[in-house]
């Protein structure tokens, strides 16, 4: 079952930033917040505004899906494909590459 916290969100956002290479503050300058906010925000200390949580995702590439709740699919013909997925021992893994070719492929579309 899925965790929404803004502990589990925090460290959601803290793990992207981290694959995409970013600082806090460069992360931070991109969707307008301060970097002591953002800091917060990844140690589940505060929240965030519906605005802010859109902003990192549409400025990252992102999905809301994952952050919020962890799924990296999100239609219904891909629950076959995840449930058989979620119980690999590399499952991370295959997400994290999944995650990837999304990413790469968003940037290639735009």
């Amino acid at each position: 079952m899925s965790n929404f916290s803004n502990i589990t969100i925090g460290a959601r956002i803290k793990e992207q930033r981290k694959k995409l290479n970013l600082t806090r503050e460069t992360f931070s300058e991109k969707i307008s917040i301060s970097p002591q906010f953002l800091s917060e925000i990844e140690n589940g200390k505060k929240g965030m505004s519906i605005e802010t949580l859109y902003k990192i995702c549409n400025t990252f590439n992102i999905s809301a899906d994952y952050l919020l709740f962890g799924n990296l699919f999100i239609s219904n013909s891909n629950n076959n494909i995840y449930n058989l997925l979620k119980d690999n021992d590399y499952y991370d893994d295959i997400q994290n590459i999944l995650i990837s070719l999304d990413n790469i492929t968003k940037k290639n579309k735009g």
